[in-house]
């Protein structure tokens, strides 16, 4: 019999994106409902501009039922719209005073955020929990969480002992949730839950806390990042938490759609290419390199950094990477935005080292295809990283990515497909560089890890696999 399951995200690609969140929710929720024997819901808000991309897709958005969606002493009206996808059926909540707002998902602009978010995900907890099963045709099985935003769903769930089996889990336990306990009443939640085994948090909530307390099992996105925050180090003052009090802690890696970034196929690149036949990967190296301004002569490698300009994501070592160019004979482009500190020395850098650094601030979808497809080596020095996805995207596209080897970075990166170092120091990438162009200007060597990468299976079908066993295993 086929298991019913109802996933809770705030954002899910490409209608609504900020980040790899949005490209889990939507390729894991496409694959489980491909082959598996699940019949799959997603419910997000309906935020400002989804209905028309949702329309430039020529998918239909109903016009859905109303429904009353009450959070504490909060009463909202709405309607739960859906749209299918594929096999997937998504809820769409549509509020117009919760979503329906200017600047990004999260916040007015910048680093800012709404101050009524635990309200805006909390009503998309609590409809998911009062309406999921509109969207999967019965009770579901499995109620599915992603991030604190979905958290709330766990916990109301719980609250109300619903006979179904709670998943959550963690893309990144940076992003924690985190507001002044007096939410517990906005959000209706029991006071008995404020405590230090569910959502108490140095005299705080942390709704993610609270979804995970409130899971039969949580999951991470690779298998060394479950290892790695149960470490004081990288658990986020959760460590201790999680390894008493949550009851099952899985770590599986993420995929990606093969389909969608496949080189092959992909009309963002000048030229298509396979494994079997690079040809088009040289014609796209060159015109990446005219596209950015860099004149390339052919034993000069072609570096990528594609990646939100944080401390998290190492892009300060990066910077420290610059002026080793000329001696290393590469250059460098670098596409993203983040933390205005580091877009500025990119652009002081871009025009002090600009025979060998092109920088684009910002983000543009089909420049980050050409950039993947056109250059030789990808660098991905993260500080820490859940999983990543670049390195995937980059070995799809014959590109070796050069990791620090922490989270997903060390699970789906290894000496055949790609160099990973373990000092997350500027030596440490300048070095680990070092070894990346001497595999580059091997071209026998070179051919080898670019078979190896391009073999590499990175798509959902495994994962999801693993994903239908964990729901199975939890299944009354």
């Amino acid at each position: 019999m086929a298991m019913r399951a109802v996933h809770v995200a705030s954002e899910v690609a490409p209608f609504a994106q900020s980040g790899g969140l949005a490209d889990v929710v939507a390729g894991l929720s496409a694959a489980l409902a491909e082959g598996h024997g699940v019949i799959v819901g997603v419910i997000a808000p309906l935020y400002r501009g989804v209905e028309a991309k949702l329309a430039a897709r020529s998918i239909t958005l109903e016009a859905g039922e109303p429904i009353v969606i009450t959070v504490g002493p909060h009463r909202f009206e709405a309607r739960l719209r859906t749209a299918k996808v594929g096999r997937v059926t998504y809820g769409f909540v549509d509020c117009a005073a919760l979503y329906d707002r200017g600047g990004t998902l999260y916040g007015p602009g910048g680093a800012s955020e709404f101050t009524d978010n635990h309200i805006r995900f909390g009503a998309l907890g609590k409809a998911a929990v009062d309406y999921g099963a509109r969207l999967v045709g019965g009770a579901p099985d499995v109620l599915h969480t992603h991030d604190w935003q979905g958290a709330s769903a766990a916990v109301y769930a719980r609250a109300a002992n619903a006979q179904v089996a709670i998943i959550s889990t963690i893309h990144n336990l940076a992003f924690r949730g985190i507001f002044p306990k007096h939410v517990m009443t906005e959000l209706g939640f029991p006071w008995s839950y404020f405590d230090v085994h569910h959502l108490e948090f140095y005299d705080q909530v942390c709704l993610l806390k609270g979804g995970l307390a409130a899971s039969d099992a949580v999951t991470t996105v690779s298998p060394t990042y479950a290892r790695e925050i149960l470490t004081p180090e990288r658990g986020e003052a959760l460590d201790g938490f999680l390894r008493w009090d949550v009851r099952r802690l899985v770590g599986i890696v993420n995929g990606i759609d093969v389909q969608s970034w496949d080189p092959a196929t992909d009309r963002a690149l000048p030229s298509q290419f396979t494994a079997a036949n690079l040809a088009g990967k040289a014609i796209c190296r060159n015109a990446a390199a005219a596209e950015l301004g860099l004149v390339l002569a052919a034993d000069q490698p072609l570096i990528g950094v594609i990646a939100r300009m944080a401390h998290q994501k190492g892009i300060d070592l990066v910077a420290e990477l610059v002026p080793e160019l000329d001696r290393l004979n590469a250059k460098l482009v670098v596409l993203g935005s983040g933390e205005p500190e580091l877009e500025d020395r990119f652009r002081w850098l871009a025009s002090a080292f600009s025979e060998h650094l092109a920088v684009r601030i910002g983000f543009d979808a089909a420049l980050s295809r050409r950039i993947y497809a056109g250059c030789d080596l990808f660098a991905m020095p993260s500080r820490f990283e859940p999983c990543g996805l670049g390195q995937l995207y980059a070995m799809r596209y014959g590109t070796l990515p050069i990791v620090h080897a922490v989270g997903g970075l060390r699970d789906t990166v290894n000496d055949r497909t790609g160099v990973r170092f373990d000092d997350a120091s500027a030596r440490g990438l300048i070095e680990a560089t070092e070894r990346a162009i001497a595999i580059v200007r091997e071209p026998t060597v070179l051919a080898e890890a670019r078979q190896a990468a391009m073999a590499r299976d990175s798509s959902w079908t495994a994962s999801a696999l693993q994903y239908v066993q964990l729901y199975r295993s939890l299944r009354p």
